[in-house]
């Protein structure tokens, strides 16, 4: 049974590459079997089928209806006057106008659909950053590993030497425990960060919708940090306001819910029908017609519900008008927050790469020691040089993740356009 629920597509997933690309996982953003996209595919199409069940009530309308009927006849009755007062009738009706009231409601269901078709494109827009902050936690992840990997190495043989030196009588048994004691600390350090290769890669996979998928090679993209921003972030803000989707989006439930408040006022308005009606009857009787053809207007003059109606109406519509007010707030502040962190994240980058030079000579000046059999620290030296790619590999990440985010705010044409190609 439920092999039978399921949808193929999720059943049936294509495998992850090997190695996996980021341009891989991100195509997996708008893959139509995750169940975000599912979810709001379904809302579409119900939305869709409330726009055909509206625009069909100003279709024709054609109903036959009938009866069988035996009637006692009055004593008055004449003898060949029968009791049998079946009739069916055929009925063509049709709505001519009703003062706007339709266009109102098709409106309105217009604006819940642009309303909802942004708010798709926003998911997948949301989708994209989310997967690519989780690739970019994999390789975070294994650079953790890696790190913590080169420091077990480097402590365990320190421990390893003592304890043999401690058999010479060279080391003090103290030695010995704390340097044991260090070791048991860094492996520890080592298990977690290997716990968390195999759980960032969980994430990921459920992420781009591949649940038990888990990659065991990424690709590691090419970030260039050196991309431009205005001076101004007011033109940043600006735009995020006018052209984001989460603005759009916004605006869309504004209108829709606008649109609600004229379904209100247009509902207390007249109406007017057009009808036909042929009849067929087994008693004939002079007050019974073979066809009939009539206009039928109805004013309502009063509905003690009407002004309620319009007031709910109202309410929401203000409501969402402060929704997309706390939005523009919101935007303001994540935009400017944005800008603050890329500029201080290019700064970070700039001085981690400077300490990566100065690992880097440091550890072959060490390794070269090390091999003229002088006192060296290469240890240590693997261990700071393992860590300081760490550290700037990290900056580097979390710079493409906020830029990508700005992006997604401000329009990456717009960006883009700030920095000249290389």
């Amino acid at each position: 049974m439920l092999l039978a629920i399921l949808p193929g597509p999720l059943l049936c997933a294509d495998p992850l590459p090997e190695p996996l690309t980021l341009e891989a996982a991100l195509s997996s953003a708008n893959n139509p079997a995750h169940f975000e996209l599912l979810d709001i595919d379904e809302r579409l199409q119900a939305l869709r089928a409330e726009m055909g069940i509206t625009s069909g009530y100003q279709d024709f309308r054609l109903d036959l209806t009938g009866r069988i009927r035996e009637v006692g006849l009055s004593d008055e009755a004449p003898n060949d006057d029968d009791s049998g007062d079946s009739a069916a009738s055929l009925i063509l009706s049709k709505p001519i106008y009703d003062f706007g009231l339709q266009d109102s409601r098709e409106g309105r269901i217009g604006l819940q659909l642009e309303a909802l078709e942004l708010q798709k494109r926003l998911l997948i827009e949301q989708r994209r950053l989310d997967i690519l902050e989780k690739y970019l936690a994999v390789l975070d992840a294994d650079n953790q590993f890696l790190s913590e990997n080169e420091a077990l190495a480097i402590g365990f043989i320190r421990y390893d030497n003592a304890r043999e030196d401690q058999e010479l009588g060279a080391t003090a048994e103290i030695e010995v425990l704390r340097l044991q004691s260090a070791y048991e600390t860094i492996r520890r350090k080592r298990n977690l960060a290997e716990q968390q290769q195999r759980l960032q890669r969980s994430i990921l996979a459920e992420a781009m919708g591949y649940p038990g998928q888990l990659a065991s090679n990424l690709e590691i993209p090419e970030i260039n940090n050196t991309r431009a921003l205005p001076d101004d972030y007011e033109t940043l803000v600006t735009r995020a306001l006018q052209n984001s989707l989460e603005a759009l989006v916004a605006l869309a439930n504004t209108r829709a819910a606008h649109a609600a408040i004229q379904i209100a006022e247009a509902a207390n308005g007249p109406t007017l029908d057009l009808e036909l009606e042929v009849s067929t009857y087994e008693r004939e009787t002079r007050t019974r017609d073979d066809w009939r053809a009539g206009l039928y207007i109805e004013i309502p003059l009063y509905r003690g519900s009407s002004a309620a109606t319009v007031n709910r109406a109202t309410a929401h519509y203000r409501r969402s008008l402060a929704q997309q007010q706390q939005l523009q707030s919101h935007l303001r502040v994540e935009v400017l927050k944005l800008w603050q962190q890329l500029q201080q994240l290019q700064l970070e980058i700039e001085g981690r790469s400077v300490e990566q030079d100065y690992r880097d000579r440091y550890l072959d000046r060490s390794r070269a020691e090390y091999e003229l059999e002088f006192k060296s620290d290469l240890g240590d030296s693997l261990v700071l040089y393992s860590r300081s790619n760490r550290d700037r590999l990290h900056a580097l990440y979390a710079y493409e993740i906020a830029y990508q985010r700005l992006a997604a705010l401000v329009g990456a044409e717009y960006l883009q356009a700030l920095t000249p190609p290389q």
